[in-house]
């Protein structure tokens, strides 16, 4: 045999020894989940799961779908969260997969109880990431994830997969990643807030019944790692004016019951001082907003509204941190700020027995410019 010969042969022995691609899946045979749940009833942990048929997502990208998307939703019960997995395993048909999950819901029962569970699994698998939207709820989670959006489009076109869109119109709630949740509960001093989802079966219908759709409704607060309570949105309607990530926001501007006029407010500048004195701390919250005119009702002088949304704001945040002291919440975490800005001082303060915030302890200063009034001249 020649030279050539030889090494051709060598080359064929070697390719038997490939293993190639024997044991791949088919996309189509396996189980792709985009929503995790996690609640506890009584001594048993519960686990739901929601899963799409993502062919029929892909088909909807180029026509609105006739039929709805049908979403399927699973329920594992067990004594341990690993063991409610396990139970769903048993009728799944498919392998499971989670690196497609895109929202993660706590029911209130298991924020109550411990996190140390779920972060326990979230934690040791390697599918699970920490870019998913994370929320709380007082509802059955199987119901939030039983419902689907507006002309039969994706389920992934809802508040649970993508709270951004419309945070971006009506900055209420800022939504929270896991990643985020498990960074900010960390740190010294720091107040973390978790969306409510809820359901509300009274502003939309389609053909004469009426539509339930998610809203969110509150927060679930955490204080120095520890869940403390609910806390219902016209309670942290300040916590809009002192959050970064607000992109335009509405506010009612009232006179003795009466309703004067509308601004959308954007993009606060908040600036938070601590000041230091014989020990004693203060601090002054310093809050800029831009925004326009949405409608005026009565007119007034342009500076007089500005004055007018200024105090209804400082009056919103105010209120907001009093609602967070009787629950020993500090909402506008100001002991944070002074970890950032002052890390001695905070130390010092924390070994005299911590830092004791009261209604006086912070001082609201509030600036609103409005650049335009819309189409209208005012």
């Amino acid at each position: 045999m020649s030279r050539a010969g030889k090494a051709l042969a060598v080359w064929i022995l070697i390719s038997f020894t490939l293993t190639g691609c024997w044991d791949i899946k088919n996309i189509q045979d396996i189980n792709y989940l985009t929503s995790l749940g996690f609640d506890k009833v009584g001594q048993q942990y519960r686990v739901y799961v929601q899963m799409i048929d993502f062919s029929s997502v892909a088909k909807s990208e180029s026509a609105k779908p006739t039929e709805p998307i049908p979403v399927w939703v699973g329920i594992g019960k067990g004594e341990t969260i690993v063991g409610a997995v396990n139970d769903l395993y048993r009728t799944a048909q498919l392998r499971v997969f989670y690196g497609q999950i895109n929202s993660i819901v706590l029911g209130e029962n298991i924020l109550r109880s411990d996190l140390k569970d779920v972060k326990e699994v979230l934690d040791r698998y390697y599918e699970f990431r920490y870019t998913p939207w994370l929320f709380g709820t007082k509802e059955p989670i199987d119901k939030l994830f039983a419902v689907t959006p507006f002309f039969n489009l994706s389920p992934l076109m809802s508040l649970l997969h993508q709270p951004q869109e419309i945070y971006k119109q009506q900055s209420l709630i800022a939504p929270l990643t896991l990643r985020e949740f498990v960074a900010e509960i960390r740190e010294p001093g720091n107040a973390v807030f978790i969306p409510s989802l809820s359901l509300r079966n009274l502003d939309w219908e389609v053909e004469g019944q009426k539509k339930p759709m998610m809203d969110m409704d509150g927060v679930f607060a955490f204080q120095e790692e520890k869940y403390k309570q609910w806390i219902a949105l016209p309670k942290v309607f300040g916590l809009r004016w002192v959050e970064a990530k607000t992109e335009r926001s509405p506010l009612l501007i009232e006179a003795e019951g009466r309703h004067l006029a509308s601004v959308s407010l954007e993009k606060p500048d908040v600036r938070i001082h601590p000041i230091i004195v014989n020990d004693q701390i203060t601090f002054n919250l310093d809050v800029k907003l831009s925004g326009y005119i949405s409608e005026a009702l009565q007119l007034m002088p342009e500076t007089t509204l500005e004055q007018k949304a200024a105090e209804a704001v400082k009056r919103q945040i105010q209120d907001t941190y009093e609602a967070g002291l009787r629950s020993g919440i500090d909402t506008l975490r100001l002991e944070h700020a002074l970890y950032r800005q002052n890390n001695r001082e905070w130390k010092k303060l924390r070994g005299q027995g911590g830092i004791k915030l009261t209604p006086d302890s912070v001082h609201i200063r509030v600036k609103v410019k409005l650049r335009h009034s819309g189409k209208l001249k005012y």
